[in-house]
């Protein structure tokens, strides 16, 4: 499962959500994560599965390579579904142990978790069809007006590029320690939840390390090159708003209104 994870990893395609501005697509996601907890029913959490995958095909992205992404996520969503599940007081349906169903659990636990998976799923796109530099461009040039109330906005891009790029290489690293494991005899599939579990937690401390001495030694390089912060720097790609992101916004507005609609009169 630990292999599977590919949430946070770019997927190279050419597409017209690949083409879009990252302002573009920042706003999309935040204006479909507002919009996905503005409305709490179920036949609306359908609505946004259908936009999702209509956008992951635009996007080119298989939909194998999302469900395999959302593999790693499951003993969350299992959690959160469960825990909602007993903890909902209401009409009783069904007893066992110390724990009791009702009928408004049943209800809550499946909108919170289909919720948290669909925001999930948006919010993957974003970094499916986004290079971190891009992120950081599009981080940086949204939010550059709170730098007159002493936001560090730059600092802040740079960070989350830095984050993104860490990714893939995390789970590189994860992958190579898990090898080393599994040749000295260590099993990570074929055993019980509890024991997986053991396993991995074994690997947190040389990943830590490790992810440690990466940061090190990329501070290092940057100080190396003369980087110092500094908020004037010049583009190579400088971001410019096409037709097609006028499109996406004009979209974004139906979909906000749509949903806000619905909120007030439903």
């Amino acid at each position: 499962m630990i292999r599977d994870i590919t949430i946070g990893q770019y997927y190279a395609r050419g597409s017209v959500v690949h083409g879009l501005d990252p302002r573009t697509k920042l706003m999309g996601v935040l204006i479909y994560i507002i919009v996905l907890f503005l409305v709490k029913n179920p036949w609306w959490y359908l609505a946004c599965l259908a936009v999702i995958l209509v956008l992951y095909h635009a996007a080119r992205v298989p939909l194998p390579y999302l469900l395999k992404g959302l593999r790693g996520i499951v003993i969350l969503l299992m959690f959160t579904f469960f825990f909602r599940l007993i903890s909902t007081p209401g009409v009783e349906v069904a007893h066992f142990w110390i724990f009791t169903i009702t009928k408004e659990g049943v209800v809550k636990a499946v909108s919170l978790t289909s919720r948290i998976a669909l925001m999930i799923t948006g919010a993957s796109l974003l970094s499916y069809t986004s290079t971190p530099r891009e992120l950081a461009d599009g981080l940086e040039k949204a939010f550059s007006f709170l730098e007159k109330i002493h936001v560090p906005v730059h600092d802040m891009a740079v960070i989350v590029m830095i984050a993104f790029r860490f990714i893939p290489i995390m789970i590189e690293e994860m992958n190579a320690l898990m090898d080393a494991q599994a040749a000295r005899g260590v099993e990570f599939e074929k055993c019980s939840v509890f024991k997986k579990c053991k396993n991995v937690f074994s690997l947190l401390v040389p990943l830590f390390l490790s992810t440690v001495r990466r940061a090190s030694d990329l501070a290092m390089a940057m100080e190396a090159r003369g980087y110092t912060g500094d908020r004037q720097t010049s583009r190579m790609y400088p971001l410019i708003y096409k037709s097609n992101d006028r499109i996406a916004y004009a979209m974004m507005g139906i979909w906000l209104t749509a949903g806000i609609g619905i909120r007030v009169f439903l």
